[in-house]
């Protein structure tokens, strides 16, 4: 059996919710049973672009070592080639198609912990009730909790109606995106962008901001949302990219040369959305997602 028929097979077989340590025992006998040897490596690159980050996300978050290395890399021994957004982006898309979004009710409220470029408050947490009703706000860790304002412009209830009515097809998605009003969690090159790539930077900024609100985004939606990201040009990968909170992540990026960089940080282990960056002339801007989810109320966390 050549590495792309046992791929074809072990893909095939990858069951919509994953007994995790079960999945990385098969993975184990079918590498072993191929007549290939398996090797720890500390990064996603032996990943690639196979579709085992559905597989190894489960594993890695129970806590076991294992890293598929890519099969049809064609690198030369012990040495990793690039990574590229296409084969990031689709694992990541891999991964979403398989996580499980619950249900939740409309009384029950989103929680969003975030680390901003604001020296007077860096850190800030908000819980949004689902239905858009009332929100409240925690500047600075362990202050109070005091009521927001109701209805903002970008509450749960219209963040979900926009996301359910993305198009499914990826290219679908992104003209839709490139369509939308600024939706950018962070400017890339403003005052001006380079000419021709204003709808590019209107569509990556609106991944990005939808994307940090991962717990209530539906898998389909998730998955086609990282496959549009992929297909926006001058997007590429950078490894070890720092967030706000001095975490570590795989750069999902936006480079219009010398008018700026945007990046999208995400979890290797598991492509979670950690935060995003933009750098330009020197100066760097970064907001960094510390915890995201659903809870009953005011105060809690997930």
């Amino acid at each position: 059996m050549n590495d792309r028929e046992l791929l074809d097979r072990l893909r095939a077989e990858v069951p919509p919710t994953l007994d995790t340590r079960a999945e990385e025992a098969r993975l184990r006998a079918a590498i072993a049973g191929d007549g290939r040897t398996r090797r720890p490596a500390p990064r996603p690159r032996r990943v690639g672009r196979l579709g085992w980050g559905l597989a190894l996300a489960g594993a890695l978050a129970a806590g076991a070592a294992v890293v598929v290395p890519r099969l049809d890399s064609g690198a030369p021994p012990g040495q990793a080639t690039p990574l590229t957004a296409a084969e990031v982006l689709e694992d990541a898309a891999l991964v979403a198609e398989h996580t499980d979004v619950p249900d939740h009710r409309p009384d029950q409220w989103f929680y969003l912990k975030e680390r901003q470029p604001i020296a007077s408050t860096p850190v800030i947490e908000t819980w949004s009730r689902m239905d858009g009703e009332r929100t409240a706000v925690r500047q600075g860790d362990g202050g109070a909790i005091k009521a927001g304002a109701e209805k903002g412009r970008t509450h749960p209830l219209r963040t979900q109606q926009e996301v359910l009515a993305f198009p499914g097809d990826p290219d679908a998605l992104l003209a839709h995106l490139r369509g939308m009003d600024e939706r950018a969690a962070l400017s890339i090159c403003q005052p001006e962008c380079p000419a021709g790539t204003e709808d590019d930077v209107k569509a990556f900024g609106a991944l990005q901001w939808y994307l940090k609100f991962g717990p209530v985004i539906p898998p389909d939606k998730a998955a086609a949302m990282y496959r549009a990201m992929a297909r926006i040009p001058n997007v590429k990968i950078e490894e070890n990219v720092s967030t706000a909170d001095g975490r570590t992540g795989l750069g999902v990026v936006l480079d219009l040369g010398e008018a700026g960089k945007g990046y999208t940080i995400l979890d290797p282990a598991d492509y979670r959305y950690l935060g995003v960056k933009s750098v330009r002339g020197g100066h760097e801007l970064a907001m960094s997602v510390l915890a995201a989810g659903v809870v009953d109320r005011p105060g809690q966390t997930p």
